[in-house]
């Protein structure tokens, strides 16, 4: 059986990141129009993650611990983890594919969401007592 907290995390951080890769691809197209494909995503980088930071910490995980310091350097050494992937593969997707950019960027934000929750689900947001 399934924990209903566990269940109830993860629909949730499927939910955020699904707004969070819409709104990080819609930013990729907006910026594609005045930059190549590689200057938009990182221009769009910083708004997706600080939407998702917001999004995950009060309500997938409903973090009420006040270290915010704490959990903000802690997230931010994810995302560079999780950057590596999302640019690994995003990089190899605009060479080795005909894919736009926006679509791209999608696919590699998609890719690297499990580390990502269980990193959160772990570290980043766990409770106190953990």
């Amino acid at each position: 059986m399934v924990n209903q907290d566990l269940f109830r995390r993860v629909v949730r951080f499927c939910v955020v990141g699904s707004i969070v890769m819409v709104s990080f691809a819609f930013l990729n197209w907006l910026f594609g129009h005045w930059m190549g494909k590689q200057a938009a995503f990182l221009l769009a980088y910083s708004p997706a993650l600080a939407l998702h930071f917001s999004l995950n910490k009060w309500w997938t995980f409903g973090c009420e611990r006040t270290d915010m310091a704490r959990q903000i350097g802690e997230y931010l050494v994810m995302v560079v983890v999780t950057f590596v992937i999302q640019w690994t593969i995003f990089t190899a997707l605009i060479a080795w594919t005909p894919m736009p950019g926006w679509l791209a960027a999608a696919a590699a934000n998609a890719a690297q969401m499990l580390v990502t929750f269980v990193a959160m689900q772990r570290k980043v947001f766990a409770s106190a007592s953990q």
